[in-house]
């Protein structure tokens, strides 16, 4: 289950929003890669970096949604770690946003945020 982006057969990813797209991956796979989620969603947004998917897993990992499952050598120096979800996460509803889970400032945005902040230093 856990080579469908090297065989090139992806799930299918229904949404853009990248916490639940990662969801909806795991939940069809099982158990995958932040790089085999990355590979699979770039064809639902070309536009997201790499970067991103590593910080979503971390978000993800760190808010208890998803768990390290295993790693393995991969040759390069770097082990690819495989997730799961973490059983009864499923519905949590900081799939949705989980950076805005663990800084709720960002959920103001750019220029609320900066207002903000101002209005704070005065």
């Amino acid at each position: 289950m856990t080579e469908l982006a090297d065989e090139g057969v992806c799930p299918l990813i229904p949404v853009k929003w990248t916490g639940l797209a990662i969801r909806e991956y795991l939940m069809a796979v099982g158990e995958g890669s932040a790089y085999d989620f990355y590979k699979c969603y770039r064809r639902v947004k070309p536009s997201t970096s790499y970067a991103t998917i590593r910080k979503y897993f971390h978000y993800l990992r760190k808010l208890g949604l998803i768990e390290k499952v295993r790693e393995e050598d991969t040759g390069h120096g770097f082990p690819k770690v495989y997730y799961r979800i973490v059983p009864g996460m499923e519905d949590d509803e900081r799939w949705f946003r989980p950076q805005a889970a663990i800084y709720p400032q960002t959920a103001l945005g750019k220029r609320r945020y900066r207002r903000l902040k101002e209005r704070a230093e005065r």
